[in-house]
């Protein structure tokens, strides 16, 4: 009997260390879910083999350090590169860096019909390709070389690691947002690496059960988003107009990709048509993207993308999704938004208290907009405000008033709480908040003394608010001087929502606003048409085929 008494008291010790194993990854899991959950729930949206890459790369942080600091030194030639040259031929090149082997191909051809070498890209494509190869080939030549010396060096950094690692880094250069969480998220990512290295089938389940349960959250939400605005029609009306000064104001992604009838499909009363769009070629990871996008933003959407909804039949919107970060960050940091549409703002505001744990955009942005406006945006306030949209006007009415203020007496500019001191009588909904001061202000207000000076708007600003230049018709056509592509094969599907690559590379950022957001805007472009706007597509566009080049294995642009 004594002889049994070891192992049975081993397995009891083991069980009870499995045990406390167990319970220190799901805690720690849980932690990482609590620091950086924006972040993995974006990682755990995408498909379970780019998971997978994910977690491979993520057992190597070292690696995507040194891959980072590659990539910020080439952006930076590449800026420099384009910094000599107009806005116009940046957002052309800029744009054919997208199509993978594309400027290689221009490059190393001169003396050539250019349009002999491009059958293997879209048609959408040609002309601008054509432009460039006459107009700037010392340009294609030297973008050529830096994605040679690129391709180079990144072979060179994961040469000695792993078959499976290679086929993971390669895997993910193509899709740079989430090479950037990575990067930008390198605690995570150490731990998240050091759980698979150690746990790997234990933490693919898991993967895949927070997968289902972040796509049911999102499902729900969109659902009650949808939902919402059907049951509120001055929130409708009201965030459709604030949608199309969002585009007037900063124009398109899609610029060179004008909609019409002969080359694109549209949902109309008895016919859905839908052809693939040129969306899915991202920005080179090694070049970055645009400096014009206020936040990392490697691929040109469609113009509703930002808005999450399109024009339907009969002047319908249709909600496929709740509208981007790029555009509540827009709304929420523009306070004549909330002088203009005070129910879009009280409706912004339900939703987020349906939602108060979720990291989606509007949650985010509310979120972000009550930090910066603390000294009068009390949580009693806010409370209010869900149902009394007035508040939001006043509110409105007061920040502009406060900003315009500032403008004039830039020698004694004024904190919100101060400028309601002095207006009180004027803004009768809103109370300052001395709880978000600092206890030596607290103080000093306490004892009726002068007000500690204090930081009156964010260090780093976007440019002043432009008004649309006009007025924008729903039945306005698209103006563009862009050689149209050639109609593509129709297909008739039924609406779905956007590729599923959006939902993963959208993830939320908590630091956007914590600073206000450095924005470049975009030159207003002619409106689109409300009436006549694109179905979104339902299915993958493959990229072009590689064309042949002297260089064996290349990555070339895109």
């Amino acid at each position: 009997m004594k002889k049994l008494i070891f192992p049975i008291v081993s397995l009891g010790i083991l069980l009870i260390a499995l045990t406390l194993k167990a319970q220190s990854e799901k805690e720690l899991l849980a932690q990482l879910l609590d620091e950086a959950q924006g972040s993995i729930e974006a990682l755990a949206l995408y498909p379970v083999d780019t998971r997978t890459a994910i977690l491979e790369a993520s057992k190597y942080p070292e690696a995507l350090i040194k891959l980072e600091s590659v990539q910020s030194k080439t952006s930076e030639s590449f800026r420099n590169l384009m910094d000599s040259y107009p806005k116009e031929t940046q957002k052309m090149i800029w744009d054919l860096t997208r199509y993978p082997g594309l400027v290689a191909i221009l490059a190393n051809n001169p003396g050539q019909d250019p349009q002999n070498l491009l059958d293997d890209f879209p048609a959408v494509i040609h002309q601008r390709a054509v432009d460039a190869y006459y107009k700037y080939p010392s340009l294609l030549s030297e973008i050529d070389y830096l994605n040679r010396e690129w391709d180079h060096t990144f072979n060179k950094l994961i040469d000695n690691y792993p078959l499976v690692m290679k086929d993971a880094f390669r895997e993910l250069v193509d899709l740079p947002e989430v090479l950037t969480i990575l990067t930008e998220n390198i605690r995570m990512t150490i731990l998240v690496g050091d759980l698979y290295r150690n746990h790997p089938i234990w933490l693919l389940q898991q993967m895949d059960s927070l997968n289902l349960a972040i796509a049911r959250e999102k499902a729900k939400e969109t659902a009650d988003w949808k939902q919402s605005l059907e049951n509120d029609p001055q929130a409708r009306n009201e965030f459709t107009a604030s949608a199309t000064a969002f585009a007037s104001e900063y124009g398109y992604d899609d610029d060179y990709y004008a909609y019409d009838d002969d080359t694109y499909g549209y949902y109309s009363e008895d016919r859905v048509e839908v052809v693939e769009h040129h969306y899915y070629h991202h920005y080179p990871y090694w070049f970055g993207y645009p400096s014009w996008y206020m936040y990392p933003r490697w691929r040109p959407y469609p113009y509703w993308y930002d808005w999450g909804f399109y024009w339907g039949p009969s002047h319908a919107i249709i909600v496929i999704d709740l509208p981007s970060f790029y555009f509540t960050n827009w709304y929420f940091y523009y306070p004549n938004h909330h002088h203009h549409y005070p129910h879009l703002s009280s409706h912004l505001v339900n939703h987020y208290y349906g939602h108060r744990t979720s990291s989606n955009s509007v949650t985010v942005g509310v979120e972000n907009w009550q930090g910066r406006n603390r000294e009068v945006v009390t949580t009693d306030w806010l409370e209010s405000a869900r149902s009394q949209p007035d508040r939001f006007r006043e509110f409105g009415q007061f920040e502009e008033a406060r900003q315009k203020y500032n403008r004039s007496h830039a020698d004694k500019p004024l904190t919100q709480g101060e400028y309601l001191d002095k207006n009180q009588k004027k803004y009768k909904t809103l109370t300052r908040n001395v709880l978000s001061e600092k206890p030596a202000v607290q103080a000093e207000r306490s004892r009726m003394e002068p007000t500690v000076k204090r930081e009156t708007e964010p260090s780093v600003r976007p440019p002043e608010k432009k008004e649309p230049t006009r007025k924008i018709e729903p039945s306005e056509k698209p103006k563009t001087d862009i050689q149209k592509p050639k109609t593509e094969p129709r297909q008739k599907t039924e609406p779905k929502a956007i590729p599923k690559v959006d939902k993963g590379s959208e993830y939320h950022r908590n630091t956007w606003e914590k600073s206000a957001p450095k924005v470049e805007r975009k030159e207003t472009a002619p409106a689109k048409p409300k009436t006549t706007a694109p179905k979104p597509s339902t299915k993958k566009t493959a990229p072009a085929p590689k064309p042949n080049t002297s260089k064996k294995g290349s990555r070339n642009v895109g």
